[in-house]
């Protein structure tokens, strides 16, 4: 399907745990939140920093009229691991821009893993790794404990150099998506000290699913106004509904003791999903979910699937995230003695999402990868003197053709 015509396939999509938010069957959200709310406060607390953080994120990389698909909670644990060796500005710098700075972010996070254990009749899976190369850095084994015992992280030590070592770091991450990212990494540089990994894998079924015979196509207009054609599913039943003066919200359940849903958000007519983006906070999230009401009505929502993957470096240095891609960056809680400047080189995240007549299938990883040294300066490149060309084919090694230029301009 092309992207004009998904414009993110409904108007907004965030998926909840009980750990995070509000569900219940036929009671408002406030009474849903009362009964189901069993995480810790420290648990809490992280979630509503996650959040803050992931909506600061969809506003950096949100671009009207594409596709934007993210993991915060998967974004953030893979960071606030890798801050667990930060130390200084760089630690601070981190927590602020992830807004978790007044929290004590190893005990939430383990709190946060123990809440988002039990679904039963769903699948929810999250999980940590941190790779360590060790002809660059021998890890510091207080840090290897903290993030053992906090985040239940896998450490593994492997050799860089050795292709084996790429294709393992991306076996781990598909095995705990599902096979839906089966490559975070395209490449792993010999000379890089560590890879840190979170991987994140939910599928259920909605409480309330979509009649397949009532999947009928329907029109779908896109931001610049043309249309395409969808599958549009089709549901009548009681939902969590409410409208403010931006948006119809929704509450979409899963399981049969619905601790999670998705809320679908649709601009009202006139209004933009660039303006509702932008207006997007925690405060302004819960404040308009908490009001949501059980009432009957018709839902109709696309079938859709969709992919989306980013380095993340600079949309975090333009939040306010610099020192820990800097030479200076203080990573000594990561690294055992004296054994060099850490800095980090790049956050690659991609994440999956499909959503049918049976429910959502989500996957999403995050790499952080760490290297020692003095991040490379830009280059510059300007071929105003004679020079020299080859083109070759990348699969033989053949050159198959090779050349002098010396006046770009002279043809004979």
């Amino acid at each position: 399907m092309r992207n004009w015509m998904m414009v993110a396939a409904f108007a907004g999509l965030v998926i909840l745990g009980s750990a995070a938010l509000f569900t219940g069957p036929r009671a408002s959200a406030q009474e849903a939140g009362k009964k189901q709310l069993t995480a810790g406060k420290n648990a809490k607390e992280l979630s509503k920093a996650n959040n803050e953080f992931g909506f600061d994120v969809l506003k950096q990389l949100h671009k009207e009229g594409k596709n934007t698909f993210i993991s915060p909670t998967s974004i953030g644990m893979c960071l606030q691991m890798t801050g667990r060796g930060a130390r200084g500005d760089t630690l601070k710098e981190m927590n602020d821009t992830m807004h978790v700075g007044k929290l004590e972010v190893g005990q939430a996070n383990r709190e946060l893993l123990n809440a988002m254990s039990n679904r039963d009749d769903l699948k929810l899976n999250l999980a940590n790794s941190v790779w360590v190369n060790p002809n660059v850095l021998t890890l510091n084994r207080d840090y290897a404990d903290k993030v053992q015992k906090e985040f239940d992280a896998q450490i593994e030590s492997r050799n860089f150099a050795d292709s084996a070592t790429l294709e393992e770091i991306n076996g781990w991450v598909s095995d705990r998506t599902n096979k839906k990212i089966p490559e975070l990494l395209k490449d792993l540089s010999p000379d890089a000290a560590a890879v840190l990994v979170n991987a994140i894998y939910f599928k259920g079924e909605w409480t309330l699913k979509f009649d397949k015979k009532k999947t009928k196509e329907s029109d779908f207009t896109a931001a610049d106004g043309t249309t395409g054609k969808v599958q549009m599913m089709e549901n009548e039943d009681e939902y969590r509904y409410m409208q403010t003066d931006d948006a119809q919200w929704i509450a979409l359940d899963y399981g049969a003791d619905r601790k999670l849903c998705m809320w679908v958000m649709l601009p009202n007519k006139g209004k933009s999903l660039d303006t509702l983006v932008q207006k997007l906070e925690t405060m302004s999230f819960q404040s308009a979910t908490e009001r949501a009401w059980e009432r009957e009505g018709t839902i109709r929502l696309p079938r859709f699937k969709m992919k989306f993957r980013k380095e993340l470096q600079d949309d975090l240095k333009a939040m306010g995230m610099k020192k820990a891609f800097q030479a200076d960056a203080d990573f000594s809680g990561f690294v055992e003695g004296k054994d060099g400047k850490l800095f980090i080189s790049k956050v690659i995240h991609e994440s999956f999402i499909e959503v049918n007549e049976e429910g959502t299938e989500a996957a999403a990883a995050t790499a952080v990868v760490m290297e020692k040294g003095m991040p490379p300066k830009p280059f510059s490149m300007t071929c105003d003197r004679p020079f020299l060309i080859a083109i070759q084919d990348n699969v033989s090694g053949s050159v198959l053709f090779l050349g002098t230029v010396y006046d770009p301009g002279k043809a004979e």
